[in-house]
C-alpha cells in the first residue's frame, strides 16, 4: 500500500519538474525605426532611436519590433539622406519594411519610436501605421532629434488612431544619447516613472 502511494505521488510530481513552463508574454511592445551609419555627429554603429528603444524595452520588459526597410536606401551621407527624406515626404511615398507583427492583438501598450525627419515621422513609419491597427491601445511616442523635439508625434498618432489612448511622448537629442548612455538611461527611467510605468 505504501509503495503504491509513493508511486502515485511520484507520478503526480514528475510533470511539475519536467514539463516546460508557459513563458510569460509581455503585453507591451516597442516598435521603432532607426538608422546607423553617417549622422550629423559622425559615423555610428547603432542608431539613436534604437538605443532608446532598447532602454525602454529593458525597463518595461517589453518585446521589440524593428521597422527594417526592404530596400535600404538610407545608408547615405547625412546631407544626401536629408534630401532623400524630403523627397519621400513631398511625394508621400510609403517605403516597404520587412516582417510583420504576428500577435499585435496581444499587446495593450505600444511604444512607438522614430527619428524626426523634416518635422515629421519618416515615411516608412506611415507604411507601418497604415498596415497596423493600433486603435484601442495605449500608445507612447518617443523620438530622437537634434533640436526639433517631439515634432507633434503624439498629435499625429491621435489623428491616425481615434480610439487609442496616446500618452505624452519622450524626445531626446540623438547626440546626447550617443555620447552619454547614462544620461539616456536616466531620462528614460524618469520619463517612464511619470507615466507610472
Amino acid at each position: 500500500m505504501l509503495k503504491r502511494l509513493f508511486v502515485l505521488i511520484f507520478t503526480a510530481l514528475v510533470p511539475c519538474f519536467f514539463m516546460p513552463q508557459a513563458l510569460a508574454v509581455s503585453d507591451t511592445l516597442v516598435v521603432y525605426f532607426s538608422r546607423a551609419g553617417n549622422q550629423i555627429n559622425g559615423d555610428i554603429s547603432e542608431g539613436n532611436t534604437a538605443i532608446v528603444a532598447r532602454l525602454i524595452a529593458k525597463e518595461l520588459k517589453a518585446d521589440l519590433f524593428e521597422i527594417k526597410p526592404k530596400t535600404d536606401n538610407y545608408n547615405l551621407e547625412y546631407r544626401e539622406l536629408t534630401d532623400l527624406a524630403r523627397d519621400e515626404k513631398e511625394k508621400g511615398l510609403r517605403p516597404e519594411y520587412m516582417g510583420q507583427i504576428e500577435n499585435l492583438d496581444s499587446y495593450s501598450t505600444v511604444c512607438i519610436g522614430s527619428p524626426v525627419w523634416w518635422g515629421d515621422y519618416p515615411m516608412i513609419m506611415y507604411t507601418f501605421f497604415e498596415k497596423n491597427d493600433l486603435n484601442g491601445k495605449t500608445l507612447i511616442p518617443f523620438a530622437t532629434h537634434e533640436g526639433s523635439g517631439l515634432s507633434g508625434f503624439d498629435l499625429r498618432l491621435k489623428d491616425l488612431y481615434k480610439s487609442a489612448e496616446v500618452l505624452q511622448g519622450l524626445a531626446l537629442k540623438g547626440s546626447m544619447v550617443q555620447s552619454d548612455r547614462a544620461y539616456a538611461e536616466k531620462e528614460v527611467r524618469n520619463f517612464l516613472s511619470t507615466l507610472g510605468k
